[in-house]
């Protein structure tokens, strides 16, 4: 198992994103909100539990795993994502 593989085993993508967005429940293992990356009305950002995945179906119509959503949302390369994401999940030191 890689060290992202293990990262992704340790931390749920809802609660992660859950720390910055304001998820409201939209159906079995799907959350909604307004997408963080960019201003709107209706809620187009979703976080599925089960795929361990998020999607904007509105203007950024990006998507991705943990390590995207925290690289788009701080600014990351994906070796920061990692280490923070690792610290994150109480892995010790950077991979």
């Amino acid at each position: 198992m890689s060290v992202a593989d293990e990262i992704k085993s340790k931390l749920d993508i809802v609660q992660y994103i859950s720390k910055t967005v304001p998820l409201k429940r939209a159906g079995s293992g799907r959350y909604k909100a307004p997408c963080p990356f960019h201003l709107e009305k209706s809620p187009s950002f979703t976080v599925d539990e089960n795929r361990q995945s998020w999607r904007c179906f509105g203007a950024c119509a990006t998507g991705g795993d943990i390590f995207n959503f925290a690289m788009k949302q701080n600014g990351w390369t994906f070796h920061e994502a990692l280490e923070a994401l690792a610290k994150e999940a109480g892995l010790g030191a950077s991979p």
